[in-house]
């Protein structure tokens, strides 16, 4: 039989240990008891290291308490179990001391979304344009095309001086590795497409009907112009229509101004769809 002494000692040891609980670990963080949140959450770690969550509040923990190499440690843990985020990384408070060093700088900036060479390869449309169908000469229109969200979205103003306007939103797609394309005019004719890189050529079609189907292609050209065009046909491929042929030359580069006779991007068909 175990004497009341050992006994004791063990309820002992128990209560010590629940003190690293994640219950009482958030209890402490929550406090901001950073030491005793630190040592609370290094013995979870130690028993669970793939606890992602456990390792962020780590790393807070010792920040927040001055131990900077210690948190460093437990954030390269933390990314190590799947848990890094650039986000949360760059807007918790108790790693605002962490930010100017070169070394947190290395850890999170992997993190960072849209980074990877996919997001950047419709980069060659960025930029402010005038626009010129040769079916139309003199006509020229303007787009803007900017890096939005973090350079996650490639966003599309087009306009003309006659009052035509359309947007667009083009991002790539990590889950699906397609590049997607929204595009939706003040005529209320929206249009959805997808697609990717085709050499050097972005090339976005519709994928909902075999039989009508859209497809855009746009090209950076060696003079640094863009050319777009625009095909679509109604019998799945067997004969095809140009709905839109259009050179990008940057404003920059240009002289002329836009004329009011300014061609819109082709207005809604039931057959063709409306166009970016």
């Amino acid at each position: 039989m175990r004497s009341l002494p050992l006994v004791l000692c063990g309820l002992l040891i128990a209560s010590n240990t629940s003190a690293a609980t994640l219950e009482e670990a958030t209890r402490l963080f929550t406090a901001r008891q950073w030491q005793a949140a630190a040592a609370a959450y290094r013995e979870i770690v130690e028993k669970e290291p793939a606890n992602a969550l456990a390792w962020f509040r780590l790393a807070r923990a010792l920040a927040a308490s001055g131990d900077t190499a210690g948190a460093l440690a437990a954030l390269k843990s933390w990314i190590g179990a799947g848990g890094g985020n650039y986000q949360a990384a760059m807007t918790v408070p108790e790693l605002q001391s962490l930010r100017a060093d070169p070394s947190f700088t290395a850890l999170v900036a992997p993190l960072k979304p849209c980074t990877s060479p996919e997001y950047r390869q419709f980069d060659f449309w960025l930029g402010e344009w005038n626009v010129e169908a040769p079916a139309s000469p003199g006509a020229i229109s303007r787009s803007l095309i900017t890096s939005i969200n973090g350079g996650c979205t490639v966003h599309e103003h087009y306009s003309t001086a006659s009052g035509y306007e359309g947007y667009s939103l083009n991002f790539y797609d990590s889950a699906k590795k397609v590049w997607h394309q929204t595009w939706i005019d003040n005529q209320g004719a929206p249009l959805y497409l997808e697609g990717g890189l085709d050499g050097k050529s972005m090339v976005l079609a519709t994928n909902t009907d075999p039989m009508q189907i859209n497809r855009v292609t746009w090209t950076p050209l060696e003079d640094g112009r863009v050319r777009q065009y625009w095909k679509a046909t109604t019998d799945g491929g067997k004969n095809w229509t140009t709905v839109f042929d259009g050179y990008y030359a940057r404003r920059e580069s240009m002289t002329s101004t836009p004329n009011p006779a300014s061609v819109a991007k082709p207005a809604p068909a039931q057959n063709v769809g409306a166009g970016p």
